[in-house]
């Protein structure tokens, strides 16, 4: 198991998920994780959020260099999962991210959900707590997404969940500021009351990647 990270972020949990036992659970207490059939499953227990200088959940490995991570991800209320998950304006999203650990916030990454204007895949870009971001409209709650970096460029993907077509470029951002080892694996996050479950599924995270070209 790994040994959590005694960095600026204060004091992460070593996740104690069966299928994820080497990973770390950053913000453990804003969160219940576990897993159903190779599945990581998120619930939110208390607001916790990804903007600025404030921090959401992420589930992560140390990562140096070049990677490539992938996910399908299925994002629900608690409460009602067949309930609309944009209704009420909230901002309830889960995906995949790289981030360093530091005193300020400096990350890049791309989730699947509802935020303000309603479903979207987001793109967000952190670089000493000013974020920046982008959420086109999305069909659905749910998205194969995929995170690449090669070597100052982090490419981000979606497709329709469980597909085997085309992938399509969320965004590319250029983060020539970010270090060699990073953060990487599933976030997720809400502004709003707690009423949030992320599923992800499929998750492969490869280090180097062990092919060329993020859509390959």
């Amino acid at each position: 198991m790994m040994t959590p990270s005694s960095g600026p972020t204060g004091s992460p949990t070593a996740a104690a998920i069966p299928g994820f036992e080497g990973w770390t659970i950053l913000n453990p207490a804003s969160v219940a994780a576990s897993a159903e059939d190779g599945t990581l499953v998120l619930t939110m227990t208390r607001r916790a959020l990804w903007f600025q200088a404030q921090r959401g959940v992420l589930v992560w490995k140390p990562v140096t260099g070049d990677f490539r991570i992938t996910a399908t991800v299925s994002v629900t209320r608690t409460s009602d999962p067949a309930a609309a998950l944009d209704g009420g304006g909230a901002v309830r999203l889960g995906g995949l991210m790289a981030r360093v650990d530091a005193i300020r916030e400096n990350y890049v990454f791309v989730v699947v959900g509802a935020d303000a204007d309603g479903l979207s895949v987001e793109t967000k870009s952190t670089r000493d707590n000013a974020s920046r971001f982008e959420g086109p409209a999305w069909p659905a709650p749910a998205a194969d997404l995929r995170l690449c970096r090669s070597a100052a460029t982090f490419t981000m993907l979606k497709r329709p969940a469980g597909s085997n077509g085309p992938w399509t470029v969320a965004a590319t951002i250029e983060r020539p500021d970010l270090p060699g080892e990073l953060q990487v694996g599933p976030n997720i996050y809400t502004d709003g009351p707690p009423d949030l479950t992320a599923r992800y599924s499929d998750v492969v995270l490869e280090s180097p990647p062990t092919v060329t070209g993020c859509d390959s």
